[in-house]
């Protein structure tokens, strides 16, 4: 009965703590905003499902300093680190919604959608 209930533990922590997957719709003409009540550093694999291209970058949430940009392609995947002290950001310029797939290596605080200036 031991052997049982350790070998249930360990599946559930392997299953609990390996990653956080998320599918995101953003809206055309709208950005969404992720990590800006995070106190961790953390990393994301972020996959374009559409056929149109995402605007990502990070911004230091003290000097509000762009960290790093990018445009992640139609179909294209990448993985970013983003620190503690970063806001992301996700910008979709396109007159049509985008979809992306968002796997994070531990839980973020703080999320919301914006429209475009």
């Amino acid at each position: 009965m031991k052997k049982l209930i350790y070998i249930f533990w360990t599946a559930l922590m392997i299953t609990s703590c390996y990653a956080f997957k998320s599918g995101l719709t953003i809206s055309a003409k709208q950005t969404f905003i992720l990590g800006e009540f995070n106190n961790k550093n953390y990393s994301a694999e972020l996959i374009n499902r559409s056929e149109l291209s995402i605007g990502f970058k990070t911004v230091d949430k003290k000097s509000g300093s762009v960290t790093q940009s990018f445009e992640l392609e139609p179909k294209g995947k990448t993985k970013v680190f983003i620190n503690k002290d970063e806001v992301a950001y996700f910008t979709n310029e396109n007159e049509a919604a985008v979809k992306i797939d968002v796997i994070l290596s531990k839980g973020v605080q703080g999320m919301r959608y914006v429209f475009n200036k």
